[in-house]
């Protein structure tokens, strides 16, 4: 227990050490703030700019809009313009703030004039502000303007005490994000004065201003309006420095609001009634979307994204569910969200759907909130909206269902004509009733209360005596007619509820299958291309549209490669948007804020350190994602990164290592091969300097044995070069084969012609089978390796050793052995005699190390194999297979029988 009474709080000032962090991040922002047009903020911004400069600010003008006042033109001297981008919209120029020429200029302060803005077509950000927040994410400070009427938590409000639709507005957020508010405040009368004197508007637009929007008491409410969101700011920012402090006054938040979500348009109005709430309690809240299952339209799925981006905007956290029954799904996440407030619109009253689901919304909520309260706002549309007509309990459906179902009860009227003498019409009731179940499991619930009116009519006037009348003579008919309607309208709407929640969950077991699928592929250990390729076409198949996975590049761009290739990507539009995603780490594209006229979405793959790509995805009919797509796409996309950056540690690893090695074998080749090219080289110039002297040049004995020492030595050169040239060639693949057929025999007299002098003072036998077959090798080549072999074994072992060339053939191979009887290879050796620049331990100086590793090349270009086994009693024995080929048609010579 804290007995300090005035001992922080520990929770408070962790959350103000992050608003610390967060304030340093980026830039600074400056909102000049005011009732409406006119009281003085653009002057205000440019006074406050002047003093900036004074004290040796970098200022510049990003955009400023002095509507031709001379006051306002006077302050503009002196600060340096960036000059404004030009674009063409339907053969129109219109000039748009440069956001590229401000952030390479990278001032320390930017005027950006209009905060609510909105963008020509073309631009990278529909909306200014968009713009602002990409500045002062980039470090740099910027004064700003704007209206309290583009507020969006006060957008609805406004139009309601004005009556004029405003159609340009801001987040909360940015005002949240501003370092501080400057509130431009002058008298309603002042404000209608300067009106009257042109300086607010001029000409027809001051006479509009003066029949509309500026009226007297429309701006004192406005007034009202921007003093106390100014205010709440002010209170706000107090009650965060205070927070922390352990003040007996600090107030301490305990509620948290939620606000019911859906596809309906005035969901806005909640979410912004929701967000002021919260604002004045200093409250988190959330916004709540259940998706019951029912089908959207293109339209209602667009308001739907934009009502959950609204709630996101005004800094609320989302959360989607599924489940077929709202209410439970609404007191469900309360409970777990420990929500203390709740906020739905005033539902409409409906007999027959009340019934059927038991009361309204918000008769289901009141019966069991005992956790939370429940508000119950009104949802007024703006001026000159009309509310949408809606079918009460969802009976929308097209034309062609409910045909169908009028087909089966049509059908299942003649059918039971035939039977009804046999069974009666009582039991044709029950032949309608089950008709009405059955429909109800394929057809919406409109098509089935059409069918159970139709046919309980249908029963009525043809089964139900008198016959051809609506009139029924017994009070029990008539009470069974009565019951039946009821039985069928329920028992349907419930088989409907069954069918919805059924539809849910198989929606879910598919994006389950599909999740695993991408989890195994992820898992799977397979190509990087592959794996991406199958990554994104699965993604792509849940989510309707097409995916491909480009990643990073080399440098600072991304790869040329996207997996798999969609001919969407390959124009430069979209190459462009995937590239500033890719170099800024933020979505953009398609149904973004930025590039939205981009084809597909763009977002980053980022990876726990580092950008490792971009996922696009371009959806096959352009309808905004729904929350739980766009959560899937994001999960997705982050396990990828996740994925691909591990790839790059391991392959950045296996590089580590590689060129440890290479050290290694740079070290080893300069150790072995020192050797051998200073020995030849100091026998050559011990020579040629001997040579110099005249009394051994006049000596024609000793001229000879210096110019045969000579020879020797550079002959000896010349083999340490072409061993490492020919190392060289067979190891990067550059070695082209150049087969023909030959005789084994002809091959190993070559060879040992070659290896003649090595050869010097060893006896060599040779012993080869009767009628060897022909080989299909490179003569040179091969005859090289059969050398490498000879010139090794000569050279490990004494004189007067023998060495033995033996060949052979089996069923399958022609087998070719070079044997000695030296000393042999030590046991731990033999696994590496092939290996470049290998050579055995306590051996003699002299070699590189390079013959045996040359020959193994070559016999593995042409498909054998080579080995090397110790000789029980002494020696060693090199092995070389090479596959029998079907033999060429020799032709006889002629003359011969």
């Amino acid at each position: 227990m804290n007995t300090e009474p005035n001992r922080p709080d520990p929770d408070a000032l962790l959350a103000a050490i992050k608003r610390s962090e967060a304030s340093q991040h980026g830039g600074r922002l400056w909102i000049f703030f005011g009732m409406a047009a006119g009281v003085g903020k653009t002057f205000a911004m440019l006074k406050a700019a002047q003093e900036r400069l004074k004290d040796g600010v970098d200022v510049v003008v990003g955009v400023v809009e002095t509507h031709g006042r001379s006051e306002t033109d006077a302050l503009l001297a002196g600060l340096p313009v960036i000059g404004r981008k030009a674009l063409e919209y339907r053969g129109v120029v219109l000039q748009e703030m440069d956001l590229d020429a401000i952030l390479a200029r990278k001032p320390g302060l930017v005027l950006v004039d209009e905060l609510a803005h909105t963008n020509a077509p073309g631009v990278r950000h529909p909306k200014r502000w968009h713009d602002v927040a990409e500045i002062l994410d980039s470090g740099i400070d910027v004064y700003t303007t704007v209206n309290v009427q583009h507020i969006e938590s006060r957008k609805e409000s406004v139009e309601t005490i004005t009556g004029i639709s405003i159609r340009e507005s801001v987040p909360d957020s940015i005002l949240e994000r501003a370092e501080q508010i400057i509130l431009i405040d002058i008298t309603p009368a002042e404000l209608l004065k300067r009106l009257e004197e042109g300086k607010v508007y001029l000409g027809e637009r001051a006479e509009t201003a003066l029949q509309n929007f500026f009226k007297e008491d429309r701006l004192t409410a406005l007034r009202e309006m921007a003093l106390r969101l100014t205010a709440e700011k002010v209170d706000n920012e107090l009650q965060s420095l205070t927070a922390g402090k352990g003040s007996d006054q600090a107030w301490k938040p305990s509620e948290r609001l939620m606000v019911a979500v859906s596809h309906s348009p005035y969901s806005a109005e909640l979410i912004r009634a929701t967000r002021r709430l919260a604002f004045g309690l200093d409250a988190p809240w959330i916004g709540v979307n259940v998706d019951t299952g029912q089908p959207l339209s293109e339209e209602d799925r667009a308001t739907l994204a934009r009502n959950l981006a609204l709630v996101r905007e005004l800094g609320g956290e989302v959360i989607t569910t599924a489940e077929a029954d709202t209410g439970a799904a609404l007191k469900r996440i309360a409970h777990q969200r420990s929500v203390t407030q709740l906020i739905i619109g005033r539902p409409t009253r409906r007999w027959l759907r009340d019934t059927v689901h038991g009361g309204t919304l918000l008769d289901q909520l009141a019966r069991e909130s005992g956790t939370f309260d429940v508000h119950v706002l009104r949802t007024d549309w703006g001026p000159g909206a009309k509310a949408p007509k809606r079918w009460p309990v969802g009976i929308e459906a097209g034309i062609s269902k409910y045909a169908l179902a009028a087909i089966a009860v049509v059908a299942i009227a003649l059918v039971s004509w035939l039977i009804a003498p046999v069974l009666g019409y009582r039991a044709v009731g029950f032949l309608f009733l089950l008709t009405v179940l059955s429909i109800s499991m394929f057809l919406s619930l409109g098509p089935v209360l059409f069918a159970a009116v139709v046919s309980a009519l249908i029963w009525d006037f043809f089964f139900i005596p008198p016959f051809g009348t609506f009139h029924i003579a017994a009070p029990e008919d008539v009470a069974m007619g009565v019951v039946y309607l009821l039985a069928a309208v329920i028992t349907g709407s419930l088989t409907r509820r069954t069918r919805r929640a059924q539809d849910l969950l198989r929606i879910r077991e598919q994006r389950t299958q599909v999740l695993y699928g991408i989890v195994q592929t992820m898992t799977s250990g397979g190509e990087k291309p592959d794996v991406l390729a199958d990554v994104a076409a699965r993604l792509g198949t849940i989510l309707n549209g097409e995916c491909t996975v480009v990643p990073a590049g080399l440098t600072s761009w991304l790869a040329d490669n996207a997996y798999p290739k969609r001919e969407w990507f390959k124009t430069e539009k979209e190459r462009a948007v995937a590239q500033w995603t890719y170099l800024l780490g933020q979505p953009a594209g398609w149904s973004t804020d930025t590039l939205p006229s981009a084809e597909a979405m763009y977002v980053p793959l980022k990876g726990n350190t580092e950008l490792v790509g971009v996922l696009a995805y371009r959806p096959n009919h352009r309808v905004a994602l729904l929350k739980e797509e766009a959560d899937l796409l994001q999960s997705v996309s982050q396990q990828l990164a996740i994925l691909m950056e591990r790839q790059i540690y391991q392959e950045r690893t296996f590089e580590t290592e590689r060129l440890k090695s290479s050290e290694v074998l740079q070290q080893t080749i300069l150790d072995s091969v020192s050797h051998e090219i200073r020995t030849p080289l100091t026998g050559i110039i011990g020579a040629a300097s001997a040579l110099q002297n005249d009394q051994i040049a006049a000596n024609p004995e000793s001229r000879a044995a210096l110019a045969q020492e000579l020879m020797e030595n550079a002959e000896r050169l010349n083999r340490v070069v072409a061993n490492l040239l020919d190392m060289s060639r067979l190891s990067s693949g550059s070695l082209t084969l150049k087969k023909d057929w030959h005789d084994i025999g002809d091959l190993v007299a070559v060879a040992l012609d070659g290896a003649g002098k090595a050869l010097e003072k060893r006896t060599v036998a040779t012993s080869l089978a009767q009628m060897m077959p022909l080989v299909r090798v490179d003569f040179q080549l091969f005859e090289q390796a059969l050398s490498n072999l000879l010139s090794n074994a000569a050279t490990h072992t004494p004189a007067g050793s023998t060495i033995t060339i033996a060949g052979t053939v089996d069923e399958r191979d022609m087998i070719l052995t070079v044997s000695d009887n030296g000393p042999g290879i030590p046991n731990d050796a033999l696994a590496h005699v092939f290996e470049k620049f290998y050579r055995v331990p306590g051996t003699s100086a002299g070699g590189t190390g390079t013959g045996l590793a040359i020959a193994k090349a070559i016999v593995d270009a042409h498909g054998g194999v080579i080995s090397a086994q110790n000789i029980a009693g002494g020696g060693v024995s090199f092995t070389i297979r090479l596959p029998i080929e079907a033999q060429p048609h020799v032709p006889t010579e002629r003359g011969t029988t």
